[in-house]
C-alpha cells in the first residue's frame, strides 16, 4: 500500500507540468494595438533571451512578428533562423538594447537599436516595419527587415 506521504510526492509530481503551463506567458503575437516601437521591442526580449525555454524560442516569436514579405523571402522558420545565426548573430542573446525615435511615414515605419551583444560590443541595427492591410494580419506592425548599420551611423540620418 502507498504511504500518504508517496502518493502526495507522486500526485505533485503528475501535476507539476500542468501548473508551469497554466502559468506560462502566452507566446507574444502581431495585435492591431501593438505599435512599432512595442513591435521591435518584442522581438528582442525574445532574441536576448533565444533559446528559453528550448533551443531558437526566441526566434519563433521573432518570425511570428515578419511580415508576409519577409517570410517570403527568407523561408520557413528552419531557414530564417540559419539565416540569423549566420549573419545577425550579435542581436541573439545580446546584453541589452535601447530604441531611438521611431519614424513613422503612413504604413512604414523605421526603429534604430542600439544594442550590447553578448561580448560586450555596442552594434546598431535599422528595424523596417510595415502595418499590413490584409488578413489575417490587418492593421498589424510586422518586420519586413533588419538592416546592420555601420559604426558611424549616429553621424548619418536613418
Amino acid at each position: 500500500m502507498i504511504s500518504t506521504r508517496k502518493l502526495k510526492i507522486l500526485l505533485g509530481a503528475a501535476l507539476l507540468p500542468l501548473a508551469a503551463a497554466a502559468y506560462a506567458a502566452p507566446v507574444p503575437h502581431p495585435d492591431p494595438k501593438l505599435d512599432p516601437a512595442a513591435v521591435v521591442r518584442i522581438q528582442l526580449k525574445a532574441m536576448a533571451h533565444n533559446d528559453r525555454p528550448r533551443p531558437d524560442a526566441g526566434l519563433a516569436i521573432v518570425y511570428g512578428f515578419a511580415s508576409p514579405v519577409n517570410r517570403e523571402q527568407t523561408g520557413p522558420l528552419e531557414h530564417f533562423s540559419a539565416m540569423v545565426h549566420t549573419g545577425y548573430g550579435q542581436l541573439l542573446n545580446h546584453r541589452s538594447a535601447r530604441l531611438s525615435h521611431t519614424i513613422i511615414d503612413g504604413d512604414q515605419a523605421l526603429q534604430g537599436v542600439e544594442l550590447v551583444d553578448q561580448h560586450g560590443v555596442t552594434v546598431r541595427f535599422v528595424f523596417i516595419l510595415s502595418r499590413q492591410s490584409e488578413p489575417p494580419y490587418a492593421g498589424c506592425w510586422m518586420t519586413d527587415g533588419v538592416v546592420p548599420q555601420p559604426p558611424d551611423a549616429d553621424q548619418q540620418a536613418i
